[in-house]
């Protein structure tokens, strides 16, 4: 038996942006149906944060969701299990109040996972671990340790994994406990990374800036073999162009930017001398139906991880710098953590 695993799908995201709600629908319409359909799977596992917002819903987002996935997902015959997330549910210490049970709790093909349970897909069982919480928290620890499966699903925050790329957690469960398990796949940490048993499996699209140079897409699980395979997704909504009229001005008749249409650009200006060629240059990108350009005049090797790295870890190892230089904070690791959920949920405003 094969399923396919989504995580972190965040429908809504960008303020409720239809420009980014296209670009997810292209990626299930061209990609995830289409595979679905070709290799007969009838069943997938979502693990964590259907929708974006916590607290409201977009109306007009919501019926697209509920058009352009959920029921075609009926038409298409398929079931999906879903567990929750950490952006699904409204109260930080509890998920009984979750969006996708007051959305979707009676579509007929979805099942949704509130509480910790092992189920069992052809002749693999699998451990489903829903968003860990104050409520719920010694009774998952409970389960992560007796279980009866060799294989568990969940939305995990664990100490030592990357929140973006260069940028790593430095709270929450501790990786050890999940030692016992064959496999573990989780949702949360967008970017894909795999470590011992655990493998974070990433976000199926672009989602922040901090996706850019990032490969999405979704997982597919035999359940006969315990093989994981990685379907990529080949769009991207994310992109960086450079700039450059060192040798002279730029011919931006022959750029083709068409790729670039709806997209969000971070252009980086190595040398600008030909202030009309710059202008002219900026007027082709809009031409050919960039959504968003941010400019960035400091010359920066976009190629180089480690100065990728650096950049990315500025902001949070600076915030965290300063939290441990306050010393009337006395849960100094809880404010990290309020402040670095604050920060990633920044990003995608």
């Amino acid at each position: 038996m094969k399923i396919c695993i989504l995580t972190d799908t965040h429908f809504g995201a960008r303020g409720d942006s239809q420009i980014f709600l296209d670009y997810f629908m292209k990626f299930f319409d061209d990609v995830f149906f289409s595979y679905i359909k070709d290799n007969n799977i009838n069943t997938i596992i979502h693990a964590g944060d259907f929708m974006d917002r916590r607290k409201f819903v977009n109306f007009n987002i919501l019926n697209q969701v509920r058009e352009r996935f959920v029921e075609k997902l009926q038409d298409e015959g398929v079931e999906m299990h879903c567990i929750l997330g950490n952006h699904d549910v409204y109260y930080r210490n509890t998920n009984r109040v979750n969006s996708v049970s007051e959305l979707f709790g009676n579509a007929p093909n979805i099942r949704i996972y509130e509480e910790p349970v092992v189920k069992t897909f052809g002749s693999l069982d699998i451990a489903f671990l829903p968003w860990v919480n104050k409520e719920n928290y010694d009774k998952s620890i409970e389960f992560i340790k007796t279980a009866e499966a060799p294989f568990l699903i969940g939305h995990l925050e664990l100490d030592g994994y990357e929140v973006m790329r260069g940028v790593k957690s430095d709270s929450g469960m501790d990786p050890k406990l999940f030692s016992r398990y064959e496999k573990v796949l989780s949702g949360h940490f967008h970017c894909r990374q795999e470590k011992g048993n655990i493998h974070y499996m990433g976000s199926a699209y672009q989602i922040t800036f901090s996706d850019l140079n990032e490969t999405k897409g979704f997982h597919v699980l035999d359940t006969d073999t315990r093989e994981v395979k990685f379907i990529p997704n080949p769009y991207q909504m994310f992109h960086a162009v450079t700039y450059n009229d060192k040798d002279g001005p730029v011919d931006v008749d022959k750029y083709q930017c068409q790729y670039l249409e709806n997209a969000y650009v971070k252009l980086f200006v190595e040398h600008k001398e030909h202030s009309y060629s710059f202008e002219r240059f900026m007027d082709k990108l809009y031409d050919c139906g960039v959504e968003k350009i941010t400019i960035v005049e400091e010359l920066v090797d976009i190629s180089d991880d480690e100065e990728m790295v650096d950049l990315a870890q500025d902001t949070v190892t600076l915030i965290n710098n300063e939290i441990e230089g306050l010393e009337e904070v006395k849960d100094k690791e809880k404010m990290k953590r309020i402040i670095r959920e604050l920060y990633m949920e920044s990003l995608s405003l």
